[in-house]
């Protein structure tokens, strides 16, 4: 058995792998401050696996945190995925792979090798990034906007009047959450700043992802097949067309994947 491992900004998400099958799968939320006492709680009941592959786009610290981890608890160095050129007829687009997050990578390498056909990849957690496959292969290039939570709080902290107002909505909904995560996102006009929010941000994806499938269609004769992952992937489905497909552990079947390779 095999432990895969998909550490980002705020959660760390897990699953075994055995016979090319993934099974197990869970995650929690950490913090540098939680991960120390959170990883033995979660995996002291693991069977001590014969390999542990990592994606990491944490600190530099927290992944020599669980790398320690991995080594003291089963005498194993765990191994760092990274983002390649090519593989498994998958093209890389960057002119410096290395400055890609290897999670987005191996969600884009999983994606197509389930499915070989023009595709749009949305990894939806702290930030949002939307990626491009060719018919082909060849990955055409992405773009990265903040998520909707980051949104928010960026615009709250960066704006006294928008922090103003939040404060003020959230009081009129004392019993439940902030507003913008309470509202369903829709592209339409906002009618209270936490819905203005919450809805500029649903236009711009709904624009990103238009100009994605025009772009295509124009260049591919195709319509691509969207697919979504990621954290937060439940807050824009409603968003994103008929043709999607939610597929919530693309990152860790990169991962196998690339081990496979």
């Amino acid at each position: 058995m095999n432990l895969l491992v998909d550490i980002g900004n705020t959660r760390i998400k897990w699953a075994c792998a055995e016979d090319n099958v993934l099974f197990g799968h869970n995650a929690c939320a950490y913090t540098p401050d939680t991960l120390a006492a959170l990883l033995p709680a979660h995996w002291r009941a693991l069977q001590a696996p014969q390999q542990v592959h990592v994606a990491s786009v944490a600190a530099s610290a927290t992944t020599a945190a669980l790398c320690g981890y991995v080594r003291s608890t089963w005498n194993l160095e765990a191994q760092l995925a990274v983002t390649a050129r090519e593989q498994a007829g998958l093209r890389n687009a960057y002119h410096d792979v290395n400055t890609m997050g290897v999670d987005r990578w191996l969600a884009l390498l999983a994606a197509w090798r389930r499915h070989h056909r023009p595709l749009c990849v949305l990894d939806c957690g702290t930030a949002l990034t939307a990626d491009v496959i060719l018919g082909n292969g060849r990955h055409a290039g992405g773009f990265i906007l903040p998520g909707l939570t980051l949104t928010a709080a960026t615009l709250a902290q960066e704006t006294q009047g928008i922090h103003e107002q939040s404060i003020h909505e959230h009081g009129a909904h004392e019993h439940g959450a902030h507003e913008h995560r309470e509202q369903a996102l829709q592209a339409d006009f906002g009618r209270s700043t936490a819905a203005c929010i919450n809805n500029g941000f649903a236009c711009a994806l709904t624009g990103l992802l238009a100009y994605c499938a025009g772009k295509l269609k124009e260049e591919q004769g195709a319509e691509p097949l969207f697919i979504v992952t990621g954290g937060a992937a439940a807050q824009i489905l409603p968003l994103l067309p008929e043709q999607t497909l939610h597929e919530p552990h693309l990152v860790l079947e990169g991962l196998q994947e690339a081990n496979l390779q």
